[in-house]
């Protein structure tokens, strides 16, 4: 509380309110006026955790700016397709897209093997126990809780977000649906910025996924749905107040987040994130070959003109997505954001598993994706930005669910590759 006493001069009249009702006073039967500032908290009457006052931020557990953050994270991994697994097949949606269900251990072998940070796409939209007033099933909320915590227990930095969820927010950046979005994301992020309030920051959240705007009007809808986001998360207070924020690119793709700006405002500086995907897709994602082009198995200059049944299947020195691209994509997004203080999240990348066994080349494959892991590493964090490998189930460890799920690494030259390039590449802040 502070105490402020000051002379009057040069006034008739003075008002004072107090509450709602005014009082006037003739200055010169006045010799001082005392005012008293207290730096309590407004009561909020829409904080549903029952406390009566908005708690402020612990700032010995938030010291860290979105650059100070961003250096912390070493390298980061998805639990993909697992707790943003959405349908009606099997009992349990974690489990749908192959899954086992997570445990403690499979963080504890992310850490083993390197990565300190952890991306945790989740479903929320559809485990709404309350549709009307998108009131989020409380089991599941004790579920995401649980995960979080089995990441928090390794102190690995974990990124929260809103994923795909059947698109009810990423096809609908639209002039139409943007009050009926925006209001459903303000109730959704409320109830986890509370849930998740006290946690320090090794917690970050992330708005969306792959938001699919893709002109200048769906830019400005999926920039409402951002305001809406940061909004209503440092409206919780506690850590939140604090809480160094993420949000997406339009379709998370790197030429939308130089063209439109959906970078929202903050009543705090220096605590956003920039989040961006990198999928060049002949080589990440081609599973056959079109009219247009073939796919590409092989990457990398000392990986060029590799030929399988008379077909080129090498991306090459000279091809659009070698090294020359990746350097050049990464150098848009520092020019752009990391240059300007806002940090990039690489939150998706990988290459699609390939089975060219019969040609003899199986290894060659391994090797080259390996090389790839480590120059999208190195890159990036020589950019400003940290990546995080998009992971199922059977890509590096070993959780399918039809497995024994004892979450060992299966594939130790892929894992190679992302912590050779995470070793040698270093951030430029």
């Amino acid at each position: 509380m502070m105490v402020l006493t000051a002379p009057l001069v040069a006034q008739d009249k003075m008002v004072v309110w107090k509450g709602s009702e005014s009082i006037i006073y003739n200055v010169a039967d006045v010799d001082s006026v005392t005012f008293v500032v207290s730096n309590q908290p407004e009561e909020n009457p829409g904080n549903s955790s029952g406390d009566d006052q908005i708690p402020d931020a612990d700032k010995n557990a938030m010291p860290s700016s979105a650059k100070q953050l961003a250096a912390k994270m070493y390298a980061g991994i998805n639990i993909g397709n697992t707790l943003e697994a959405v349908g009606s097949w099997c009992e349990d949606e974690e489990t749908c897209w192959g899954a086992a269900k997570v445990t403690q251990g499979l963080l504890d072998a992310y850490k083993k093997a390197g990565f300190n940070a952890v991306r945790i796409p989740v479903a929320w939209h559809s485990h709404e126990s309350n549709p009307q007033t998108y009131e989020i099933d409380p089991v599941w909320m004790a579920r995401i809780k649980e995960v979080v915590d089995f990441a928090m227990n390794d102190e690995l930095y974990v990124i929260l977000n809103i994923h795909w969820d059947n698109g009810w927010l990423e096809k609908n950046c639209t002039k139409n649906m943007q009050e009926s979005v925006n209001r459903e994301q303000a109730a959704l992020w409320k109830q986890i910025a509370l849930t998740f309030r006290e946690y320090d920051e090794h917690l970050l959240f992330a708005s969306a996924n792959e938001p699919d705007a893709n002109n200048a009007e769906e830019a400005s809808v999926l920039k409402s749905y951002h305001q809406t986001f940061v909004n209503t998360v440092r409206e919780t207070g506690g850590n939140n107040a604090l809480r160094n924020l993420i949000v997406q690119a339009p379709s998370t793709a790197i030429d939308k987040a130089i063209e439109y700006d959906v970078m929202p405002t903050d009543v705090v500086e220096g605590r956003m994130m920039m989040e961006v995907h990198f999928y060049p897709y002949t080589y990440a994602l081609m599973e056959e070959d079109a009219d247009w082009g073939n796919a590409h198995y092989f990457w990398g200059k000392q990986y060029d003109n590799i030929y399988i049944n008379g077909v080129n299947r090498s991306v090459g020195a000279n091809g659009w997505c070698n090294e020359a691209y990746v350097d050049g994509e990464f150098a848009k997004m520092k020019n752009r954001y990391v240059n300007q203080g806002i940090p990039v999240i690489l939150g998706e990348y990988a290459v699609m598993n390939r089975d060219v066994t019969a040609a003899g080349k199986q290894q060659t494959f391994e090797e080259s994706r390996a090389y790839y892991y480590e120059y999208v590493n190195r890159t990036a964090k020589n950019n400003g930005i940290v990546p995080f490998l998009w992971e199922t189930p059977g890509n590096i460890f070993n959780r399918d669910k039809n497995s024994n799920q004892d979450n060992s690494v299966i594939n130790p030259t892929a894992l190679d590759g992302i912590m050779k390039g995470a070793r040698s590449g270093k951030y430029p802040y």
